[in-house]
């Protein structure tokens, strides 16, 4: 033995010090990954097959197996797979600021960095000598040895893959009977007047009739969620929002500004939740009966298109975070399904809030209310400092009818900071004409309306008939002329002449880029005037 081991060349030795690296990263992982790890991704996996691997490692620095550096890199190889899978979306909270995912993003990038470590070793000793000369051991005899080294961590990792399978089934199974559900809130099924209503019927009532639940401390659970684009890392900071109160009604608010997902709208949501179902079972439900969006347009869940409309909560344990769960939510008016993860807790507030306003806009006469600018910070009830997305807070206080400033007030989980916005008289110029819009597959001159806006420093031209319209973006302007770019046109130069009140313009020949599914085409406008031409 003393023999084999000075025979070992650095081959070996690099092999040996990435079964210690996989060693220690693997008992480090399995002792703190309960709470390091992110919501809704704990297992221990990772962590066994490490241990797997570096058994296997240090067995084999001892009885030399032909291409032994290969089956230990696949190993390893694999522990990186699933240390990567399952601990990734700990730094999309990282980028974004946020708290959703929740985790230890220091102790996820050891497990990761000592995982690549140990993989990245055995690699480097699989172009090495493994011994300083050749062993009296007949490649036939290392053939079968490392077939049977094979086969042993195949079966190890297998084994130990579908022992966590089955643990994870049981706890989910054991949570979904509500073995540990909160008892503090009761709600049966058959006492919840909301669950015969329909989508219509719930968005009937007020919504600020809703909202003053949770300011008269009515709301039994709070439920907040995430979508990511795979591995992307780009998380929505906004997502789905869901109160549940305590008469067994539930609403809340869709939105988001970054991802496919929300695209900065925001809609409605509206349902019921129980935790008693027919048979008295304990199970937590939250019903989304359906949405609505600002227009006032309702639409109820489509579970047919692959929406659930039931979703059903399970027990976590991590941090302030005591449920979660996982569904699939229509957007684009249903057209799409995304996969969102809701985490939850009984109802608490947040203990601060703050909104940074030095880059909102000034508002004009007639404009809805746009949070887009606000800088959103808040504090949770655990302490957790976020940024949080501005179209989650409710606001209050605003109005554009008159000119003057405006005192509005934003709240979030019951803490609310109030500030000012400025709403200044709107200045339009509309006049009529004919311009060629592009209709079907060529420009058509048609009777149009000119509408210059100087307030938001846009262009629009719409047909009389409303068939189509196009806009673009003031870029300088004086009473004579206004420097405009129209439909991904140049630069051009919009020439007003008369008084108010019988105004006249001419645009003139330039070229329109109009953009479709298969591409863009560019086509060649004439010169267009409107209003009366002397």
């Amino acid at each position: 033995m003393l023999e084999r081991i000075k025979n070992k060349a650095l081959g070996s030795y690099l092999s040996l010090v990435a079964a210690l690296v996989a060693l220690g990263t693997g008992i480090c992982f399995l002792l703190t990954q309960e709470s390091a790890a992110p919501l809704g991704h704990t297992g221990t996996m990772p962590g066994l097959v490490l241990l797997v691997g570096a058994v296997i490692s240090i067995v084999m620095f001892f009885v030399p197996v032909r291409f032994g550096a290969f089956i230990q890199a696949a190993i390893y190889n694999v522990a990186l797979y699933l240390v990567v899978v399952q601990l990734y979306f700990v730094f999309a909270d990282v980028i974004n600021h946020v708290t959703f995912a929740g985790g230890n993003p220091t102790l996820c990038v050891f497990y990761m960095v000592g995982t690549f470590v140990a993989a990245l070793l055995c690699v480097i000793a699989c172009f090495m000598d493994q011994t300083k000369d050749a062993e009296e051991v007949s490649p036939k005899k290392d053939l079968v040895t490392g077939i049977v080294f094979a086969v042993v961590a195949i079966v190890a990792v297998t084994g130990l893959s579908v022992t966590g399978t089955s643990t994870q089934s049981g706890e989910v199974l054991a949570s979904s009977e509500g073995a540990s559900i909160d008892d503090v809130y009761d709600m049966n099924i058959t006492d919840n007047t909301f669950a015969n209503m329909s989508i219509e019927d719930l968005a009937a009532i007020p919504r600020a009739d809703w909202e003053a639940k949770e300011a008269d401390g009515q709301i039994a659970y709070f439920f907040e969620g995430q979508y990511t684009e795979g591995f992307s890392t780009i998380v929505d900071p906004a997502c789905l929002d869901m109160y549940c109160a305590l008469d067994g009604s539930m609403y809340g608010s869709f939105s988001g500004p970054v991802t496919s997902v929300g695209g900065g709208n925001v809609l409605y949501v509206y349902g019921y939740w129980y935790n008693l179902d027919e048979n008295g079972d304990r199970n937590l439900v939250v019903h989304i009966t359906g949405t609505q969006d600002t227009a006032g347009n309702t639409r109820a869940v489509n579970v047919e298109g692959g929406e659930d409309a039931d979703v059903f909560i399970f027990d976590t344990e991590h941090g302030d975070y005591t449920y979660e769960a996982s569904l699939s939510f229509g957007v684009s008016g249903g057209m799409f399904t995304r996969n969102i993860n809701i985490y939850g807790m009984p109802y608490a507030a947040a203990q601060s809030v703050s909104i940074d306003t030095s880059n909102l806009r000034t508002f004009y006469t007639g404009d809805a209310f746009d949070a887009g600018d606000l800088v959103v910070n808040a504090v949770r009830a655990n302490g957790a400092e976020e940024s949080i997305w501005n179209g989650r807070l409710s606001y209050e206080g605003f109005d554009s009818e008159t000119i003057g400033t405006k005192t509005v007030t934003g709240t979030f989980l019951g803490q609310s900071q109030t500030f000012e916005v400025q709403v200044e008289e709107l200045v339009t110029e509309s006049i009529d004409g004919t311009y060629e819009l592009v209709s079907g597959e060529t420009p058509v001159a048609m009777d149009a309306n000119l509408l210059i806006d100087y307030s938001h420093k846009t262009v629009t031209i719409s047909a009389a008939d409303g068939s189509a319209s196009i806009s673009g973006t003031i870029e300088d302007a004086t009473n004579d002329v206004v420097t405009a770019t129209l439909n991904g046109s140049q630069p051009l130069e919009i020439v007003l002449s008369g008084e108010e009140g019988s105004r006249s313009a001419v645009i003139p020949a330039h070229d329109e880029v109009v953009s479709g599914w298969t591409g863009s085409t560019t086509y060649s406008i004439g010169e267009c005037s409107f209003g009366s031409l002397e």
